[in-house]
């Protein structure tokens, strides 16, 4: 049987490579496109959101937006009502980049979908979408402490669950 994964993957890799050569001018690297768009696209989302819309740990979105900040397309104001959160926005630099990542976007989403009939893309979506859920289930399974991979064990005779550590 063909593995889901691996076409994934191959999509994946192809597309980050042509979206890094379209858009080698903007010192934006392939994994930081995305944050950029969804911030572009939802002005005063903070970065807790924005990681949950990405589907990515807070770590990954941190380090996203700290080099979106640092180059200067993106800025922070913190949230009054809560100073833990920051509302996250596009410099005037960064309004500029978006049309050019949006474009490229678009672009990429007709490569994508060339010559494949409107129904199979729906499906597709769907499938995808169904992916992403067995994924996130699978996901709840298990917990990170720290470092340390935390798996759910349970107890089958007295029907109680218990973290145990993988090493």
């Amino acid at each position: 049987m063909e593995s889901i994964g691996r076409y994934s993957a191959a999509i994946y890799r192809l597309s980050q490579s042509i979206f890094n050569n379209k858009l080698k001018e903007l010192e934006i690297s392939s994994g930081q496109y995305d944050f950029f768009l969804a911030i572009a696209k939802n002005e005063g989302i903070n970065q807790k959101e924005l990681g949950e819309r990405l589907y990515v740990e807070k770590s990954t979105t941190a380090k996203a937006v700290r080099h979106l900040e640092t180059k200067g397309y993106i800025c922070k104001n913190q949230v009054e009502k809560d100073k833990r959160y920051s509302s996250l926005y596009l410099t005037e630099k960064g309004r500029e980049a978006a049309v050019v990542v949006e474009s490229v976007f678009t672009e990429m989403l007709g490569v994508f979908s060339k010559d494949i009939p409107e129904s199979v893309i729906e499906d597709t979506i769907l499938v995808l979408k169904k992916v992403i859920n067995n994924l996130h289930e699978e996901k709840s399974k298990y917990y990170m402490s720290g470092n340390n991979l935390l798996q759910p064990k349970v107890d089958i005779i007295n029907c109680k669950s218990k973290m145990d550590k993988v090493d």
